[in-house]
């Protein structure tokens, strides 16, 4: 079975999410027009769900597919997705600057998972919420193993279903 390896960082979108120079004057979203993009792809990046759609599972996989068909790299194809997503966590008007860009990193993550899994079709990879309690448990277990969060749970599933 090939392995999907661990992606460390999040997206150039994401870190100039967090990077800005007006990190310190509150939350700011990426410029898509600032992203580089075909002509083609820049047409079907009009076509695409924006918002808190891509959040559905299946709304993400199918703006991955589209993106990607359409000739934008892994890291091109995560930057879109999160300056179409980014905007609606900035209107909400009931969250902090800290929750929103928890909000984003959180889905940052999720899509650069989603976007490199479909590079390697002998993988699955499941986003599976888990209270705080249990997965600080987790992170604490695949410390002491000498494992990655993902390499561990990974390997505990496997053992789970031998």
């Amino acid at each position: 079975m090939k392995k999907i390896a661990a992606i460390a960082g999040i997206s150039l979108a994401s870190s100039v999410l967090l990077a800005s120079p007006s990190f310190a004057a509150g939350f700011t979203c990426p410029n898509i027009g600032n992203l580089a993009i075909s002509p083609v792809a820049a047409e079907v990046g009009a076509r695409l769900p924006k918002g808190f759609a891509l959040e559905q599972s299946d709304k993400l996989a199918a703006a991955i597919t589209l993106l990607r068909e359409h000739g934008l790299s892994p890291g091109n194809t995560t930057d879109h997705l999160i300056a179409f997503f980014c905007p609606a966590v900035a209107a909400e008007t009931g969250l902090s600057d800290a929750e929103k860009r928890t909000r984003v990193l959180r889905f940052a993550q999720k899509a650069t998972r989603l976007v490199y899994a479909q590079n390697d079709v002998d993988a699955v990879i499941y986003d599976v919420p888990l209270k705080p309690g249990v997965a600080e448990a987790a992170t604490e277990r695949a410390r002491k193993a000498g494992l990655s969060l993902e390499a561990w749970i990974g390997q505990t599933v496997e053992a789970a279903i031998r």
